[in-house]
């Protein structure tokens, strides 16, 4: 009968630990609408193809007592929620440009208008997270978010401490990319909005008879519209660039942990 010794089970449970934790945090992956029993089936199946890549001095021995194995775990479960943090974050980028242009093109006055609404029910918003899914997934870029599982495992080690400064240091700076991020997106058709508000202001003071604050929604909504469909051709080079740039940011991020850690 085959058996597999203890400390390989017990190593193979920390690795599906860390990996579990990124794949509940990962934008797309750890979305509601995808059951946990299929994030817990891609893990353990995430697991058994990168444990053998995970390098031999990851963890140097495997604890006897019960104690400090639940630390260890506790440990994995941190690292694991911090990248997939940070790669949501950065995802999350790409859909925050949607509510900010959604709100200027009149698709916020509803939740304006009824402060108990769910400030989430934006279809604008939902539309564009769609269509940044799609081309998220057309081009192939969650194979980045999965390259730096495997380097996490390359660079912080199971039996190394995890809290400190530095994690805080990270967020903020990806935090306030993603705030870059967002505006640089939305830029084209804030630009557009503004020139039409000057339009409509100008025409106010011209024509005084004509009720500027009824027509402007839905002007609004269609230069807002046609803009953003104009738009849309450059969105795969667009968010292709970003998460590059968002993957290297990670990389980066869990080098600085790794090192920190040694």
């Amino acid at each position: 009968m085959f058996e597999l010794p203890v400390q390989d089970i017990l190593m193979a449970t920390l690795v599906f630990v860390r990996i579990g934790a990124i794949l509940m945090s990962l934008p797309v992956f750890g979305e509601q609408a995808v059951p946990v029993r299929i994030r817990i089936i891609l893990s353990a199946g995430l697991t058994f193809g990168i444990y053998p890549l995970v390098p031999p001095q990851w963890l140097n021995s495997v604890p006897d007592d019960v104690v400090p194995f639940i630390l260890l775990v506790a440990k994995e479960v941190v690292v694991g929620l911090t990248i997939g943090f940070l790669a949501k974050i950065i995802f999350e980028a790409m859909v925050m440009a949607a509510s900010v242009v959604g709100f200027q093109m009149g698709f916020g006055t509803a939740s304006m208008m009824m402060p108990d609404m769910d400030p989430g029910a934006n279809s604008f918003t939902a539309l564009h997270r769609i269509l940044v899914i799609l081309i998220f997934l057309s081009l192939d870029l969650y194979q980045l978010f999965f390259k730096a599982v495997i380097e996490s495992f390359q660079y912080i080690p199971a039996s190394s401490s995890f809290i400190n400064g530095s994690i805080s240091q990270i967020v903020v700076q990806v935090t306030a990319g993603m705030f870059l991020v967002s505006m640089q997106l939305a830029a084209p058709v804030l630009v557009a909005l503004m020139f039409t508000m000057a339009a409509l202001g100008l025409l106010a003071k011209t024509v005084p008879q004509i009720n500027i604050f009824t027509i402007s929604f839905p002007v609004s909504f269609f230069v807002g519209l046609l803009v953003y469909i104009a738009s849309l051709a450059f969105y795969p080079a667009w968010i292709r660039d970003h998460i590059f740039s968002g993957q290297d940011q990670i990389s980066a991020s869990i080098k600085l942990l790794g090192v920190q850690r040694q």
